[in-house]
Formats: C-alpha cells, sequence, structure tokens
C-alpha cells in the first residue's frame, strides 16, 4: 500500500489508568478485519508497559512513547511519530492509546489543527475518539466516602476531572467492566454518564469486547460537534429556550428520562445577582458528594466586570477569570448534574451566598482564582 497517496484514518482511545484501552487494543490487533493498523502507545512512566502487551500480540507497527503525556509534553512527538510511520511503514489505520490521564481535547488538536512546530501530513483523518470508562470506577471515583489513590502527577488536575474531560469529549464510550457491577446500579451509572455525555454512541461491555466497527472506520469526529454536546452545555442551552419560551422537543428526552428514574438529573441555577465572594468561595469547599459534575459562569462582586468560570468534578473544583462581560448583562448560570440531589437545599444555600443588595457599596476580600482556573 502507498500511504502517501491513501487516506488513514485515527482512532484515538482515552480512559482512566486500568480501564481497559491496551485490552482494546489487543482486540483491535487480533481481529482487524482488512485493515492494517499500526498503534502509538503512550505511558508516563519512563517504561511503556501498556506498548510492551501491544507490541507482544503484533506484527503490525507498535510506537511507544513514554515518559510523558501526549496532551501535553509529547504532542510534537506524538506527530513526528505518526508522520515517521506514515513514510516508513505499510498501514492503512492508526490507534492512539492515550495514557490514563490524557485529555481528548489537546489530543484532537494535534492530530487535526497541529502543533506551533509541526502537522500531519494531509493523508491523516481523525477518524473517532473513543472513551474506555471503568463502570466501577466511575462510580466510586465520584463517592466522597471512597479514597482513590492519588495516581495523578500533577495535583492540580486530579483524576475525577480527567475522567469527566474523557467521558464529555468522544464519539463512541465503552462503558466497561460490567461484568462487576449489579445490574441495578449499571442502570444508574449509564443514566449518569449519559447525562455528562449525551451525543456518543454508549456500549456496555466486558473485558473491551466490542466489534471493531464499532471504533474504527466510523467517519463520526466532528470537533465543534464533540465540544458543543456535552451535557453541561446542553442544560444551559435547554435553559436558556425554557426561559426565553423557545424551548423545543430534544433528541435525548428518552435518556433524560432514564436518567430521572435513576435519580440522575442536571439543575441550572441562575441569578442576576451577585455572588459574596468569600461566602461563595466557602461553599465550594463544601462539596456535596451527590454532585457529578458542576460548571459554569459566576457573577462575583468582588470582580463585578469579570466572568468568573466554575468547573467542579467529583472532589475537584476549580473558580477563576475567564474573560470579562463586556456588553453582556453579568449573570450567574451554574449547570449541576448529579445523582439524588436536593435542588430545593442546592439552591438556599447557593442563595445565601449572594452579596447584599441593598445598592450599598463595600469591599471585599478576593479568593479567585483557586484550583488551576
Amino acid at each position: 500500500m502507498d500511504t502517501s497517496t491513501s487516506e488513514i484514518p485515527i482512532t484515538i482511545l482515552s480512559g482512566p489508568l486500568g480501564a481497559g484501552k491496551t485490552t482494546l487494543v489487543n482486540r483491535l490487533l487480533e481481529k482487524p478485519g482488512d485493515r492494517r493498523i499500526a498503534v502509538i502507545v503512550n505511558d508516563m512512566g519512563e517504561i511503556n508497559v501498556d506498548a510492551e502487551l501491544v507490541a507482544d500480540k503484533a506484527d503490525e507497527a507498535v510506537v511507544d512513547l513514554s515518559n510523558g503525556c501526549i496532551c501535553c509534553q509529547l504532542q510534537d512527538d506524538l506527530v513526528t511519530q505518526a508522520t515517521r510511520l506514515a513514510k516508513e511503514r505499510s498501514f492503512d489505520y492508526l490507534v492512539v492509546e492515550a495514557s490514563g490521564i490524557s485529555e481528548p481535547i489537546p489530543i484532537a488538536k494535534a492530530l487535526t489543527s497541529g502543533t506551533e512546530d509541526d502537522n500531519l501530513p494531509d493523508t491523516f483523518r481523525l477518524d473517532t475518539t473513543v472513551s474506555v470508562i471503568d463502570a466501577y470506577g466511575f462510580w466510586k471515583a465520584f463517592d466522597s466516602e471512597e479514597s482513590l489513590p492519588d495516581a495523578a502527577p500533577n495535583p492540580e488536575r486530579p483524576l475525577t476531572e480527567v475522567l469527566v474531560d474523557q467521558i464529555e469529549f468522544c464519539e463512541v464510550l465503552l462503558l466497561n467492566k460490567c461484568d462487576m457491577v449489579p445490574d441495578d446500579a449499571l442502570a444508574a451509572i449509564e443514566a449518569a454518564v449519559r447525562e455528562l455525555q449525551p451525543r456518543a454512541s454508549i456500549y456496555r461491555t466486558t473485558y473491551s469486547n466490542v466489534d471493531p466497527d464499532t471504533v474504527l472506520d466510523t467517519q463520526l469526529f466532528d470537533f465543534d460537534e464533540a465540544q458543543r454536546q456535552q451535557g453541561w452545555k446542553q442544560a444551559l442551552t435547554r435553559d436558556s429556550e425554557s426561559e426565553s419560551g423557545t424551548e423545543h422537543g430534544h433528541e435525548h428526552d428518552e435518556a433524560r428520562s432514564a436518567a430521572e428514574a435513576h435519580g440522575v438529573e442536571s439543575f441550572v441555577y441562575r441569578r442576576e445577582r451577585p455572588f459574596h465572594p468569600e461566602q461563595f468561595d466557602a461553599w465550594l469547599d463544601d462539596w456535596n458528594g451527590e454532585i457529578i459534575r458542576a460548571k459554569g459562569f459566576a457573577w462575583v462582586a468582588s470582580r463585578p466586570e469579570t466572568v468568573i468560570g466554575m468547573s467542579q468534578a467529583g472532589p475537584s473544583i476549580q473558580a477563576g477569570p475567564i474573560g470579562e462581560w463586556g456588553d453582556e448583562s453579568p449573570a450567574t448560570r451554574l449547570v449541576f448534574i448529579g445523582r439524588d440531589f436536593d435542588v430545593d437545599v442546592l439552591t438556599a444555600e447557593l442563595d445565601e451566598c449572594l452579596a447584599a443588595s441593598d445598592g450599598q457599596p463595600a469591599e471585599y476580600d478576593d479568593p479567585f482564582p483557586r484550583g488551576s482556573a
């Protein structure tokens, strides 16, 4: 095959440590169909164990990218190695297995728009982003009573936050290790994942056993759609439509009803009065274990012209300036996604954090930014 003239699709595999990505890669290599697959395996450690596990089962090209993450430090290496592979080896499909702490969006950008120093040849096309999620591990990751190992090398980028990124940005999501979870709990887990990710096709799997055509040659990748269709953004859109009286039917009404049946819901808190910064900051410290995800924009009295972005994934919370209100009227819009939480209690707690509305000027201490926002 002449790879200089043939299109080479790419599938990116993301997901937490131990979720089953390497198992999936080996399944694809064992049953590739008519494809000749090359694989780039990324690992944070100096020794890439996953690459060795893949190479043991593959005659195809396997490239080891170790001691760094392809979503940041090794982006240029990723582009360089993919380009080299296309010149030196005969293959017609590239699978990129990211490390367990990699964010999928920067990887997708590197493989579509390139990096500051390099670009992929036009023969490459990003076809699919796949997230492999450990069903049991997902539930435990957002359990406030559960103690998880500190596997993230960057303490400012906790694992729950990366996990949410991996769920929110994909076209195909494998909910793996389903044999470890009772059916009733599994239904609730899938409902929560669906609330976070309303766009992707979700498959329940054991040992990452899925038809290769599910994750290869799907032609599903659309960068703009992937960013626009995240669950929290859809919740904001529904809220805006409802407020303006223009709400229409949605494709995912059935999925939303299933989520509600399992106690999973999304709620938008909106106010046109700023938060008292110290009271809001103190509230953020008191994480409610029932909230899986919260994200949006806050108006804070200590920074009246500044948009404060808030992002929470499990116990990880960030809040900090992300821009100016400009011609837009300042207003808080926060989306909360969780299970069995009391909307009235949550609303009352946030209302107690609002600044006084008597019109008198006040001086505030400003605790923002917090986290790595």
